[in-house]
């Protein structure tokens, strides 16, 4: 029987931008998903709230730079029922939502959330109980996985850095199924982040090359960032 692997890609997307577009896009490739969820958070525990803009506004962003990528999908599964900002009931509703024993779950994120998920709630039962991908930036220092995770999980990490495409295909399918592993890759993603869009919109100057256009005109018709 054919499993179903599926992407959950979490974030404030404050706002979504390129680096996120490049990670869904190159891990939905390398591990074959045939769908990303894009998980907008309502407000992250382990975030700062001060400059997070109304949950309204960043999901209209992520609903408009994933329009017309069909395996993209933009989604509001913490505010349902019931309401959750921790990653392990938002794994939990996608389990019940998707065909149990038919589908695989792949919650995605990037290095830094490595270095901090030890402190997620339940941590060592939500690493133990999905496969994880942690998608390496460019020029960062690695993790020492056996500083930053449960005892029970390291054992669990596959580190495919420094492997091209096919190699880390060919990796990720001698895994035994129904195993769940945590993958270490990189995807070279660009170097932007949503702190640096907040400023140069809150400056006034350009970041055009940094999100879609359709974020863009958005970000600059509801003056988001307290654009000058």
């Amino acid at each position: 029987m054919d499993i179903d692997r599926v992407g959950v890609l979490g974030g404030t997307f404050n706002p979504i931008h390129f680096g996120h577009l490049h990670i869904a896009d190159r891990v939905r490739r390398v591990f074959s998903l045939s769908k990303v969820y894009f998980v907008v958070a309502t407000v992250p525990p382990h975030k700062l709230r001060e400059n997070l803009i109304p949950f309204v506004h960043r999901y209209a962003m992520v609903s408009l730079a994933v329009s017309g990528i069909p395996s993209f999908i933009p989604s509001m599964i913490e505010l349902e029922p019931k309401a959750s900002a921790f990653s392990i009931d938002t794994m939990q509703k996608f389990e019940r939502l998707l065909a149990r024993g038919k589908s695989a779950l792949y919650f995605i994120a990037g290095e830094d959330s490595l270095a901090e998920v030890r402190t997620w709630r339940d941590s060592e039962r939500l690493l133990t109980s999905y496969n994880f991908i942690f998608a390496k930036r460019s020029g960062t220092r690695p993790v020492r996985c056996n500083d930053v995770l449960p005892a029970k999980a390291v054992a669990r990490v596959r580190d495919l850095t420094g492997m091209g495409p096919a190699r880390m295909r060919r990796k990720i399918s001698e895994e035994k199924s129904g195993d769940h592993r945590i993958y270490i890759l990189d995807v070279d993603a660009p170097d932007i982040s949503a702190t640096r869009i907040r400023n140069l919109a809150s400056a006034g100057k350009s970041f055009r090359r940094l999100v879609p256009e359709s974020v863009c005109e958005y970000i600059r018709k509801h003056h988001l960032y307290g654009e000058r």
